[in-house]
Parts: C-alpha cells; structure tokens; sequence
C-alpha cells in the first residue's frame, strides 16, 4: 500500500514538472512573436520616414514640430488660415506695388491723375469753389504737403507720365484724419476721403524728401512739402527735407522787396543772388535760426513780439517793407523764404529775432 502511494506522489510530481514545462515553452514561445511583430513595426516605422522625403523631392524635410508647424529647410512654417499675413521686404513697393493695381501703358509709363476733392458738406466745409480744399498729405505728424497742379508737371521734367524707376522708398498706406492735429506721425495722413488707402513713395528723381508720389483709387500724382503744422520747428528742418547740407547746394535765390500799401503791395525791387560768398552767408545765418513756439494756441505772441509789432507800426511805409525770396536749389526744387529787417532786430517768421550783426549782413545780401 505504501509504495503504491509512494508512485502516486512521484507520478503526481512528474506531471507536475511536465506542465510547468510545458508553459514555460509558450511563454518563450509569444516572446519572440511579440519580438518579431515589434521588429517589423520599427522597421515599417523606418522604411516610412526615410520614404517621405524622397517621394517629396526635399531630404531636408522633418517630423511635424508643433499645431500645423513643419521645419522645411531649417524655416518653420505654418500652413495658411485666413487670419495668417504675409509682410514681404519694404516694398520691393519700389516696383512690386507699383505694377499691383494702377494701369501701366507698353511704354511703362504711368499717367498723371490728380486726385479731386470729394463733394463738400456745406455745415462744414468753408472752402472756395475752386479750390482743391483738402487735397493734402501730413507726413511724420508735422509735414503738409500740397498736390502739384499738372501744369507744373514740366518744371519737375515730367513729360506724360512717371516712370517705374520714379518711385522711391515706401513711405506707407495713407489714413483719414478728422484734422493735422490728430495726424499720425507713424504713417501718411490726410482729411480727404478719396486718399484713404492710398500707397505713398518719395519721388527718386529729387534725391530728397520734399516731394512725394500719391498712388491708388485709379489716380496718381505728385505732393510737395509745404510747411510745417507745427510751431518750435526752425529753416534748418526744412533744409533737411530738402537734403541741403551746404551752401554749395543753392543755386542762386530770387527775391523782391515788397511794401504795403493799404490793400495794395507795391514792389519795390526784385533781383537774384548768385554769389557763392553771399549764398554762404545767408545759409550760415538761416541755419542758425532759433524756433519759437507760442504757450499755447490761445496765448497768442509773446510779450518780445508785441512790443516789436508796435514799434514796427510807427515806422513809414517803405520801412515796413519785407523780402519775399525764392531758395533755388541745384536738385531743381525751391523753398520759400520770408524776412522783415526792420521788425525788431530783423524777423524770419517763427523764429526768434536776428541779431544786430545777422541783420546787418541779411540785409546787405538783399541789398537793401
């Protein structure tokens, strides 16, 4: 009896053994097949990557690295959506804009188009009728400039039209103000509807930033700088607008000397300056000049003006004459000049008085 329970035990042990035998070699057995299949999963993985840019024709292509980005030769992109803008390089607008959507003849030329006023409100528009009321542009906040009326064309050398090599730097898109003082100093401006949106360039020829070129709503024209809007800013500014940086850049200047009388302005004298030592002079003096500006727009002159004013009231007719003179400059634009040697120590208007000395020489030069 005890040995056949003693078989029993060891049978009982033996298939003990068999089966965890057994298990072990399935176990073994769906190692390798989840080894293989993993394997053939990196591959197929490999094969794929490797693949996609040769089918694209661009090994420097890589896996997406962000919502919709791609790196695409070492620049990240991002696909298209209606809210994406493209900004391209300030304007090859030289000529890229140019061409974008104002009528351009075989020639490549450009027809002059004066841009009109829109119709005039009558509560609020105070303007003649044959004036071209608000057909002006405010650059840098302080700058107006006047469109140039088309018989003027031929003086600048334009014949039917401008050419593409005409425009210069890219100034910006034109906005509307409701007045100069509420002009931008970041982008052109003006009070006429009809300009809003409108590309504004320098006109190349000029070499400066006194004239400019208005562009858009099927009209084309050019502006000439004007003055300034605002007070505090002296002749030498305006020089910069004009690039005079010597006096070798003068040509001559034209002048007359006006009187008053009553409502009637006699002209006493008119000549021109053309003498290099005496165009030195007045571009030493005129660059010298010191602004002034007013406490406010409701404070009108200062106390020093006032009392010239009426010292200046006393004095005969032919000693309140004053220079109206013309600068002629060697890039073929002028720039305005005005001067009253006899108000005060001699008045440049919104500067402070001349001294003794300026004066003396300023009146020599227009030989008075």
């Amino acid at each position: 009896m005890m040995k056949n329970s003693d078989e029993m035990v060891k049978s009982l042990f033996e298939r003990r053994e068999q089966y965890i035998t057994e298990q072990n070699k399935k176990r073994k057995k769906a190692m390798r097949i989840t080894t293989s299949l993993a394997a053939c999963f990196i591959v197929i993985v490999m094969v794929a990557v490797a693949a996609v840019p040769t089918l694209l024709n661009d090994t420097n292509i890589t896996l997406p690295i962000g919502n919709g980005e791609t790196t695409v030769n070492s620049e990240t992109t991002k696909p298209f959506t209606d809210n994406d803008s493209t900004t391209s390089p300030q304007k090859n607008e030289d000529t890229q804009s140019v061409e974008k959507d104002h009528p351009i003849t075989d020639s490549g030329i450009i027809k002059i188009s004066l841009f009109s006023a829109s119709p005039k409100d009558p509560d609020t528009d105070f303007f003649g009728e044959d004036e071209l009321h608000h057909i002006d542009v405010i650059l840098k906040g302080n700058r107006l400039y006047e469109q140039i009326p088309e018989s003027e064309y031929a003086s600048y050398g334009i014949g039917k039209g401008l050419q593409k090599s005409d425009f210069g730097e890219f100034v910006g898109t034109m906005i509307e103000v409701g007045n100069s003082s509420e002009a931008d100093v970041s982008v052109p401006c003006s009070q006429e509807p009809t300009l809003a949106g409108c590309e504004v360039f320098f006109y190349k020829p000029a070499n400066c930033e006194a004239i400019i070129i208005v562009r858009g709503n099927e009209h084309c024209s050019l502006f000439r700088f004007k003055y300034f809007t605002e007070e505090g800013i002296g002749y030498s500014d305006e020089y910069k607008i004009f690039n005079v940086l010597t006096a070798d850049d003068i040509l001559r200047i034209d002048y007359r000397i006006e009187i008053p009388n009553g409502a009637i302005i006699a002209t006493k004298k008119e000549g021109s300056i053309t003498n290099s030592s005496e165009l030195k002079a007045f571009f030493d003096i005129t660059m010298g000049l010191k602004p002034y500006a007013n406490a406010s727009a409701l404070s009108g002159d200062p106390k020093w003006m006032i009392e010239a004013r009426e010292e200046y009231k006393k004095l005969s007719k032919d000693e309140q004459m004053y220079v109206e003179a013309s600068v002629v400059l060697k890039n073929g634009l002028s720039m305005t000049f005005s001067y009253q040697p006899n108000l005060g120590t001699g008045y440049v208007p919104g500067h402070l008085f001349l001294s003794e000395e300026n004066n003396t020489i300023m009146r020599q030069i227009f030989q008075e």
